[in-house]
This record gives C-alpha cells, structure tokens and sequence, in this order.
C-alpha cells in the first residue's frame, strides 16, 4: 500500500475514508470476488444501516460473500474502523455522514473510489 498521497488536502472524514478505500483495495487484490456487486450490495446496505443512518441494534454482517472467512472478518474490520473513526467527527445527520461517505474526491492508492467498492446511493429513502 502506498503512502498517503496529498495528505495535506485531505481533511480528517476524507483521510479516514481513503484509509477504509486503502484496506478494501488491499482485501480486493487478494480476494477479488469484493470487486463483484453481490459485495458490493452487502457492503452498502452495511455501510447505511451501521453508518449513515446508525440503525439502532444493527450488526455489521460477518459474511460480505468473499471467498475466505479471513477475507470477510478483515473487511468488517475495516468498515468497523471507519465507523469508529467517523464517530468523533460532528455529522450530526444521516444527510451529512452520507455526503461525508460518498466523497468522489478521496481515492485510494490505486486510484479507487467509493463506487469501486459500493453500490452509489442515490437515495437515503430506499434504505429507510
């Protein structure tokens, strides 16, 4: 994985995704079954419920439909970590912490985006 690249430009939200965008990409190159949209799907409606809406009393899911039980834990992790990192920063709404997620201007260090590895969200309602 490579450094950080224009760490400096980044604020704090978008260093934590591009760090989530980095651990997926690494799980990616070894697992490539996290690039096909059942995983996708199960990465956003996780991302949703854990994140951008809080959904009371979710768990994040143990099984995103990767090939090894070591590939699926080490993606919960991840998200686990994102989440818990985003939860210090004042986004006080399901609108803010979606646009804080869905930031096209954060790619990882092979030039990946959220929409590499998530389903893009066109309307929080549809999760509702």
């Amino acid at each position: 994985m490579e450094i950080l690249e224009d760490i400096t430009e980044y604020s704090k939200e978008q260093i934590a995704l591009q760090l989530l965008l980095n651990s997926l990409e690494t799980i990616a190159n070894d697992d490539e079954l996290l690039w096909e949209i059942e995983s996708k799907m199960v990465l956003s409606e996780a991302i949703v419920n854990a994140f951008i809406l809080q959904k009371d009393g979710y768990i994040l899911p143990t099984d995103f439909g990767l090939e090894s039980k070591e590939s699926n834990e080490a993606v919960a992790k991840a998200l686990s970590k994102y989440i818990e990192t985003m939860s210090v920063y004042k986004l006080d709404t399901p609108e803010s912490r979606w646009e804080a997620f869905q930031d096209l201007d954060v790619d990882s260090a092979d030039d990946n985006d959220v929409e590499d590895f998530f389903d893009w969200i066109e309307d929080l309602e549809d999760f509702r």
